[in-house]
């Protein structure tokens, strides 16, 4: 008995694994289905794990192209920015020509009643502006006028005295500009600077930018604030000033023995002055200078600030005009820096004019 239902239980056993219909064995469902199970997960894994893929690379495809339309739209905006600067420029050249060639006056002079020195309203792009402003770089002390030149030296001394700082600074900037490497008075040669961190060396050559000051020992930002306004770095030769255009210190470093408050006052007129002699002619303090002093200007700086799109330019060009024919000619080109306010404004205000005429 035992024996039958061992038989019988293997029978039946055989029988739910395989299964009979009409007497012939078949497999069951549940069989089939247990195989498969493994390749329908694997399937659905590799389905999965596709469109991760694909997901990622189209995220990657998105990105960049957002990436180049971003930098299309700046490349474009940046051509289109130094277009307007450009054009700009050529408006300030044909300003200066203009000035020239339509100055009645005999000699013409340059002065802040001319057209070029006024204020100029933003001009209103599609999207964006342009602002310009002119000014006149021989109303200024020229930094590389001192080499050389004893009383450039003392004149850029009584320009330091007037916005009352050490007079000692002219020393340390000959020191800077001199090919000789000879140390002059507070001594500030190579062995000073290459003790910094880092280490350079003086330029021993002229200067290219007013910038420079900020690497003279013992110049600080604040000395460096309140003497940059002031100054220029231009050719040597450059070495005359506009009466008409200087601001109140540099028409008191002409001016030896005044006091500099009393000689700032004669300084931007509201009648220009045609000759030096004018001046020197109402204020005999001027006379020793006189050979120095102009009323007719060469040399002037465009400083336009071009805001289009996404996009902020600021050129800077240095224009010759030719004092005869009253051609320009673009010296030299710079970008970047600050646009602020004429910083001469409120020290203008802090200045007492003298009555003339």
């Amino acid at each position: 008995m035992a024996n039958e239902r061992a038989l019988t239980g293997q029978r039946s056993d055989r029988r739910w694994q395989r299964g009979y219909v009409c007497g012939k064995p078949v497999r069951l469902s549940g069989t089939a289905t247990s195989s498969r199970s493994p390749q329908r997960g694997v399937a659905l894994l590799t389905v999965l794990l596709v469109a991760a893929l694909a997901s990622v690379i189209l995220v990657q495809l998105l990105s960049r192209h957002h990436l180049s339309v971003a930098y299309t739209r700046q490349a474009l905006h940046s051509q289109q920015a130094l277009g307007y600067a450009l054009g700009a420029e050529s408006w300030v050249r044909h300003l200066l020509y203009r000035d020239r060639m339509q100055d009645d006056r005999n000699p013409p002079v340059d002065s802040l009643e001319d057209e070029w020195a006024e204020p100029q309203a933003p001009f209103e792009l599609s999207d964006g502006s342009v602002e310009i402003r002119v000014r006149d770089l021989e109303g200024l002390f020229n930094l590389n006028s001192i080499d050389g030149d004893p009383a450039a030296q003392e004149r850029f001394r009584r320009l330091l005295s007037a916005l009352e700082l050490e007079p000692a600074l002219a020393d340390v900037l000959l020191d800077w500009i001199d090919a000789d490497g000879e140390t002059q008075g507070q001594r500030a040669g190579d062995g000073v600077y290459l003790l910094e961190d880092p280490p350079y060396r003086t330029a021993n050559g002229p200067m290219a930018s007013v910038t420079e000051l900020r690497l003279l020992a013992n110049m600080d930002a604040e000395q460096y604030d309140r003497l940059a306004p002031f100054v220029t770095a231009l050719p040597a030769a450059a070495g005359l000033i506009n009466i008409n255009t200087a601001p109140g210190p540099v028409l008191a470093a002409l001016a030896p023995g005044m006091d500099p408050v009393q000689a700032g006052g004669y300084a931007r007129p509201q009648t220009p002055w045609l000759l030096p002699g004018d001046l020197t002619g109402q204020e005999a303090g001027f006379a020793p200078e006189v050979g120095v002093m102009t009323t007719q200007s060469r040399l002037f700086e465009a400083s336009i600030l071009v805001r289009h799109g996404t996009q902020r330019l600021l050129l800077r060009s240095l224009i010759h005009r030719d004092p005869e024919t009253g051609f320009t000619q673009v010296v030299r080109r710079s970008f970047g820096g600050r646009f602020g306010s004429d910083p001469l404004e409120d020290l203008d205000a802090s200045w007492p004019r003298e009555e003339r005429r």
